[in-house]
């Protein structure tokens, strides 16, 4: 009988590293036909044309799977020039421009899948491991569709959101035999573990594992200790990835995970799911915190490593935390006074709060409005705050050394035009420094009760996911509220809340996807948007 024995270890200085996992079979150590030196595991990350910052699960997987003995290497696709990662139109916002050359970015001008098959038949990994979001998995899946034949038998697990909510998608499409669903620093390690040892691979909790044409369902195991993680490295990633755009330029930007998961219902995310998920097969909500003093160690330590010069904190609701705890944090990052963004719900803004983050030298924050009526958000988003609770927390972020925006939601199921206005019209009651220009198409994202609702209702094919290589066919189409017009609201969106209600009319002559619309479109930007691009919002 073979037993899995799990122990925490500790590197000199105190910084620990994940559960190491030891084989030990009773009276004599069972021979391994592989040591973790030479077992090769490449992290892919798909991603829309530079749409997002390094990934911080990139990071922590090369900490985890380096402080275990293996080889690792990673393939980025951010920096590529091609219509299969720059295809993203789910929304457009009016931003404020800058410029990549600022920094020496540069895009790629070479073939994505060329260079993928490249880097694999030169890594020649024992295992890819590929991180993806609902919206890349198309870009992963023709990452892997593109791999010679023999290539294509290297084992491939699965992991993130997607993987998550979506399992079945990925082994129908028969690009991996693994899939990992929740949080994976364990059941990556253990994995790479076991295909060292030439262990059985069937029974590893929070994977799915197809094998001998039967389906394993593990379920999930136990929660990852968030203080026990090891900090993220980024050394994988070239130089450049650091880069992120806000407030018209680019900075030095990394993430720094202060929460896990959120506390919150809202129907449109799947951030419940996850909650939902734990408690039914761990006992315990998904949702939980880093010690304060673990998240400054990490802070400390990035820094240190790489100048930063803006903390992007990986927290759904940043706010969401005790008083003690809040004070305890402005106090201490007054020691660094790194500008940062963060996003949070209006009923954790108070002047207290804004206080507070302005003595930490905020940039931006994101507050969520996502509708403008009450009720609707009541009903369908799980969101209880009414009209004036929100006004209120923009009021206290008012004339402040950051800036703020709200983040809003159109084409929602059983929407209408009318309540897509009363959005805009709540909008424009707000103080003038706010800029609520986050105009978000809905994305039936799977693992959320609004796609489900979609769904049930006949607004959405069950066998839709929203994909990259196709955005729009997410994009609900209901009798009262089309497709093409939730886009053209969209695209107008920001007109909507400047231009005077008597000039809505030519605004809405832009809204149609067409040469005549996009030059009216333009000439009504330069007119009422002087210095704002029609852009992806950053």
């Amino acid at each position: 009988m073979c037993i899995v024995h799990i122990a925490r270890t500790y590197r000199p200085g105190g910084n620990p590293m994940v559960q190491q996992i030891e084989l030990r079979t009773p009276g004599k150590r069972r021979d391994v036909w592989k040591k973790p030196s030479d077992f090769r595991v490449l992290l892919v990350y798909p991603n829309i044309q530079q749409a997002a910052m390094m990934p911080y699960s990139m990071g922590l997987f090369t900490a985890i799977l380096r402080d275990q003995g293996f080889q690792v290497d990673l393939f980025d696709s951010s920096f590529y020039v091609e219509e299969l990662t720059s295809n993203y139109v789910h929304y457009r916002t009016f931003t404020k421009q800058f410029d990549w050359l600022e920094r020496d970015v540069r895009f790629r001008e070479s073939n994505m899948l060329d260079d993928f098959r490249a880097k694999v038949a030169r890594f020649q990994p024992d295992l890819i491991a590929v991180s993806v979001v609902e919206n890349t998995y198309s870009i992963g899946r023709a990452m892997m569709r593109a791999l010679p034949a023999q290539d294509r038998k290297i084992p491939t697990i699965w992991g993130g959101p997607f993987a998550t909510f979506a399992p079945n998608f990925i082994l129908r499409d028969n690009v991996g035999d693994f899939v990992c669903r929740g949080e994976g620093e364990i059941a990556l390690v253990e994995l790479c573990q076991r295909m060292c040892d030439g262990r059985p691979l069937t029974d590893i909790p929070n994977l799915w594992v197809r094998s001998d044409g039967q389906l394993y369902r593990n379920p999930l195991g136990e929660r990852v200790d968030l203080d026990q993680l090891p900090f993220a490295d980024y050394s994988l990633f070239e130089e450049q990835a650091i880069y992120r755009p806000m407030e018209g330029r680019l900075w030095r930007t990394i993430g720094i995970e202060s929460q896990r998961g959120c506390p919150y219902q809202c129907t449109y995310c799947n951030s419940p799911g996850n909650n939902r998920m734990a408690v039914a097969e761990q006992g315990s909500k998904f949702y939980r915190r880093k010690s304060l003093d673990r998240v400054m160690a990490e802070l400390d330590h990035l820094n240190k490593r790489h100048d930063i010069e803006l903390v992007y904190w990986l927290a759904d609701t940043f706010l969401a935390v005790p008083n003690k705890y809040f004070d305890e944090l402005v106090e201490r990052y007054e020691d660094y006074r790194i500008p940062f963004w963060m996003n949070t719900r209006s009923e954790t803004m108070t002047e207290h709060a804004a206080d507070g983050l302005e003595r930490m030298n905020m940039l931006r924050t994101s507050i969520g409005v996502e509708h403008g009526n009450a009720e609707y958000r009541r009903k369908m988003l799980k969101r209880f705050q009414t009209n004036d609770q929100l006004r209120r927390a923009f009021e206290v972020c008012s004339g402040r050394s950051f800036s703020t925006t709200g983040n809003l939601i159109i084409g929602m199921p059983e929407e209408t035009r009318e309540l897509i206005f009363e959005t805009i019209d709540f909008t424009r009651s707000l103080p003038d420094d706010i800029d609520t220009v986050g105009c978000f198409i809905f994305s039936p994202l799977h693992g959320t009760e609004l796609r489900r609702i979609a769904e049930s209702n006949g607004y959405l094919d069950p066998e839709t996911f929203c994909d990259i290589s196709d955005p729009e066919v997410s994009i609900l189409d209901q009798p009262q509220l089309s497709r093409a017009e939730v886009i053209g609201i969209a695209k107008c969106f920001g007109l909507y809340q400047t231009a005077p209600k008597e000039d809505w009319d030519r605004v809405r002559a832009a809204e149609p996807e067409t040469p005549e619309a996009n030059a009216k479109l333009e000439e009504l930007v330069r007119h009422y948007r002087p210095g704002d691009a029609v852009a992806m919002a950053d």
